[in-house]
């Protein structure tokens, strides 16, 4: 795997915000790069059956060209319980969520610094309201439920497999969820260059409506 450092940031979320987004089985309008999003497939990529508490969602694939990436997330649990993280946290009023993905490189790249962190869930009513990724400080809440978090153990690997935890932040001193049925998720990378051979892989950003499996 060749050494890349990222040479832009992702563009502000209110630059994708409203009239991007895809639900059923229609493709979602890509940013900057060449990729797709699709929600709604008539099939389910092969995974591992429902955990406790999960929804099964319509699933949703980001198809980033540029790096070879493609990634399905299939299931959410929503407000998921997480006493030792909020045991240790500032505030016992963040809600966390937990997004099934399955994630493949068939490119020079793998999972790693520049590759893991894409991911967001946004609310429709509020472009400044979203839940982000969240690594390591939730991984042992995570695996006492019996779940694989998606965490740096996987980096370097072409297939990543498990549940990215994703954090929306209290408003007032109280919790402040994301609206059920209101929910987009968002992929945003930003470039990347490799070190060595100059290669750039542009920018790329997708998103895709969340909808309940036969909801």
């Amino acid at each position: 795997m060749r050494t890349i450092v990222k040479i832009l940031s992702v563009v502000a979320a209110a630059a994708c915000a409203v009239g991007m987004s895809a639900c059923g089985g229609d493709v979602a309008q890509p940013g900057p790069g060449a990729g797709t999003a699709t929600a709604g497939a008539t099939s389910s990529p092969s995974g591992p059956a429902s955990a406790a508490g999960a929804q099964e969602i319509e699933p949703i694939t980001f198809t980033d060209e540029a790096i070879g990436l493609t990634e399905t997330c299939d299931q959410l649990i929503s407000d998921f319980d997480a006493p030792q993280f909020k045991e240790l946290s500032s505030s016992e009023n963040e809600t966390i969520y937990l997004l099934h993905c399955t994630l493949e490189f068939s490119g020079n790249l793998s999972f790693n610094t520049e590759t893991d962190d894409t991911l967001k869930l946004s609310d429709d009513n509020d472009k400044y309201h979203d839940a982000t990724v969240r690594f390591s400080s939730l991984d042992d809440d995570i695996k006492q439920a019996g779940l694989d978090p998606i965490n740096i153990d996987d980096y370097g690997t072409n297939h990543v497999d498990g549940w990215f935890a994703l954090e929306a932040w209290e408003k007032g001193g109280k919790p402040y969820p994301l609206p059920e049925g209101a929910m987009t998720l968002v992929y945003e990378r930003g470039a990347l260059s490799e070190k060595g051979s100059g290669k750039v892989y542009e920018a790329y950003s997708n998103r895709a409506k969340v909808t309940a499996k036969n909801g």
